[in-house]
């Protein structure tokens, strides 16, 4: 019978043990990096990692995160064990309440989660995922990138994403109602009366487009086309919601009220209204998305994303991962509007 041909990263496997013994390397001796590794043998980085993972389940090298292979085995215990990863795109609040209220599960479950901030940019994400997958670690829970795809892919550890989602992987996920959210929102304005709404929103990501299209199709729905100046959408920073704001009522046509993103570029709309002695909501109506502190403090009518239902739902899905099961692929938390007195009928 016909053996098919070896996979490539076995025959690498064994390049790499002539290496050490033309090299004469001891044990504790490191081996060149992955990249020199790569080039040496001129195959891809994933045939390489495979390579060098063979080679340690065979007990002859050991890896030490962030420093590189080494020859021999490493007998001591792993440091990293119960190594949870935890990465979001930014600092936003919403992502600061879901970890603290998930840091006291994860010690139930002696996991120690280490938090990493991308700012979304691709190559630190990677590296992240790298460490991470280099350490061992018992599993990940990640807003994702989706320029990550590949590097998502190639994971071995347990996995779960919240808040956005990539479609093209099998990775169960926890995410709220984005859509039925900003209709609720938009619809509550109409119901007051508003009909030149303006929107401020980041761009980046799933969850914006989803709420975008929430306040579009609602007011479709209602008959109602704004001007294109009426949509502003780039960051979803405080700066973004004050410059934005100043934009819209630097013009001709100013809304008499506005839906954002979420209730951090909400504060900044605030403080642009404050500083031009414009009354919320005598002069502008403003709900927002998340209803995190910033809401509270502001009396600001925002969505709530239901918090503890997404913190249950992504504590009950890591123990199933955890446990090497399939967890559901979608959980899809819906979400509720919280009045309070930033609107009013127009005036």
């Amino acid at each position: 019978m016909k053996r098919g041909k070896p996979e490539k990263y076995i025959g690498l496997a064994g390049k790499v043990r002539q290496l050490i013994k033309e090299q004469s390397l001891m044990t504790g001796d490191a081996l060149p990096s992955e990249r020199k590794l790569a080039e040496l043998y001129a195959c891809n980085h994933l045939t390489i990692r495979k390579a060098l993972r063979l080679l340690e389940q065979e007990k002859l090298i050991h890896k030490i995160p962030s420093k590189g292979n080494f020859v021999g085995h490493r007998s001591s215990s792993s440091p990293t064990k119960g190594l949870l990863g935890f990465i979001f795109p930014d600092d936003e609040i919403f992502y600061y309440k879901i970890f603290s209220a998930l840091e006291n599960k994860f010690s139930e479950l002696n996991l120690h989660p280490i938090v990493h901030l991308t700012h979304n940019l691709k190559d630190k994400e990677e590296k992240i995922l790298d460490f991470l997958e280099d350490c061992g670690a018992n599993a990940l829970i990640a807003v994702p990138n989706a320029q990550c795809l590949e590097s998502y892919r190639k994971l071995t550890i347990p996995l779960l994403f919240f808040d956005l989602y990539l479609q093209d992987l099998a990775v169960p996920y926890v995410i709220t109602d984005d859509y039925q959210g900003a209709t609720s929102a938009i619809e509550h304005l109409l119901s007051l009366g508003h009909r030149k709404i303006a929107y401020i929103s980041g761009t980046y990501d799933y969850t914006s487009k989803l709420r975008r299209q929430g306040y579009f199709d609602t007011l479709a729905k209602n008959n109602i086309k704004l001007p294109a100046e009426y949509i502003k959408c780039q960051d979803p920073t405080r700066e973004w919601g004050y410059y934005a704001a100043r934009e819209l009522f630097n013009s001709k046509d100013v809304p008499t009220a506005i839906f954002c993103g979420n209730d951090t570029i909400a504060a900044g709309v605030f403080r642009y209204l404050a500083s031009q002695k414009i009354s919320v909501p005598g002069d502008c109506s403003i709900v927002s998305f998340g209803n995190t502190p910033i809401a509270e403090d502001l009396n600001l009518a925002s969505v709530s994303q239901n918090s503890s239902k997404i913190i249950d739902a992504l504590a009950s899905n890591l123990q199933i991962i955890l446990k090497g099961d399939v967890a559901p692929r979608e959980t899809l938390i819906s979400t509720n509007l919280v009045l309070r007195g930033s609107t009013a009928i127009p005036a």
